[in-house]
């Protein structure tokens, strides 16, 4: 091959290279090597946190701590009724649930299961 049709051949694929990277985007190729394109989706992003006070302010307004309830039956309820987009963590739920507490709208009460104790939570009235 002589030096000519070399030349010609680079530049074809110098072309196709430069159209690749406008389909892309620039951050995608960079000298002549293919990267890794970072997808969004395949990225472990941190969760967003749902805001659990609202719906569990709902089911006291409906009365539902009018018994001594856990957080496992708050968070049973919240996925019944569909009130949050995903599934809560309990730890959430607990954390308005003590923010319930220290506001004075419920009260922390030991519920004993055998050898177990575990933390319920009732309307203060």
């Amino acid at each position: 091959m002589n030096t000519e049709k070399i030349i010609k051949i680079v530049s074809q694929i110098q072309e196709g290279l430069d159209e690749i990277k406008k389909e892309l985007g620039h951050s995608a190729i960079s000298d002549g090597k293919v990267k890794e394109e970072k997808n969004k989706q395949s990225r472990k992003k941190k969760s967003k946190s749902v805001d659990l006070s609202q719906p569990i302010r709902k089911l006291y307004d409906n009365k539902f701590f009018t018994d001594c309830r856990t957080d496992l039956d708050v968070k049973d309820k919240l996925e019944l009724d569909l009130l949050t987009d995903k599934s809560p963590k309990r730890s959430s739920i607990a954390n308005v649930l003590r923010k319930m507490v220290k506001t004075e709208l419920l009260t922390r009460d030991k519920i004993s299961k055998g050898k177990k104790t575990i933390i319920g939570y009732k309307d203060k009235s």
